[in-house]
């Protein structure tokens, strides 16, 4: 479930993409989870493209399981990294120039599109909070290609289920990978269209 709500986070804003009506009039060139790395991975991009997103689990912040078949139900907090840059200035890479959209319309649009978002088709308890939002002090590697990044903090409540008790034999394991992760694989599964696809079946 946590993998799925950060894919559908970052689907929500693909899904956006584009310039006709009831677009955001741009289309996100990178939106991908976070790196494990951040400088690093950008000193290795050295031509980051922008309008660019990246978001991250950042845990359980309450949860409760009241021994029913839904399980563990939590509040699951994630971060949402939009980047824009601009080669004017740095007021430019935050206000954007009117051609180009600067970190502070990502953020706008984003919190448009996700505050109360329900993640459809995910089940969840309750849909997306917006919880906060703050911009990132620019390193080295943000000066050097013009950029300005703003997280932004999200909240959303997911139950999280029971094993049976009595488990089957493990005998087949079927994967739909989506890659790079633009939204073309989340539940319900198997994907009707996944970039590629792993079975896997257990001798018995």
């Amino acid at each position: 479930m946590i993998a799925a709500i950060e894919l559908a986070l970052l689907a929500q804003l693909n899904a956006m993409g584009g310039t006709g009506p009831g677009t955001f009039g741009y289309t996100y060139q990178v939106l991908e989870t976070f790196p494990d790395e951040f400088e690093e991975y950008l000193a290795s991009v050295r031509n980051l493209r922008t309008p660019a997103a990246w978001v991250s689990w950042l845990g359980f912040s309450e949860g409760e399981d009241q021994g029913d078949d839904d399980g563990l139900t939590a509040v699951c907090r994630f971060v949402l990294v939009v980047a824009a840059s601009n080669l004017r200035n740095e007021q430019n890479s935050r206000h954007g120039d009117g051609a180009v959209p600067g970190s502070f319309q990502l953020v706008e649009d984003a919190v448009r599109v996700l505050s109360e978002n329900w993640l459809s088709p995910l089940t969840l308890v309750r849909p997306v909070s917006v919880r906060s939002a703050r911009p990132i002090a620019r390193s080295a590697q943000m000066k050097t290609q013009k950029l300005s990044l703003i997280a932004i903090e999200l909240e959303c409540t997911a139950s999280f289920g029971t094993f049976d008790a009595e488990l089957g034999q493990f005998r087949t394991l079927h994967a739909d990978w989506d890659v790079p992760p633009l939204g073309n694989v989340v539940p319900p599964l198997p994907a009707e269209n996944p970039d590629a696809e792993d079975l896997i079946q257990v001798p018995q």
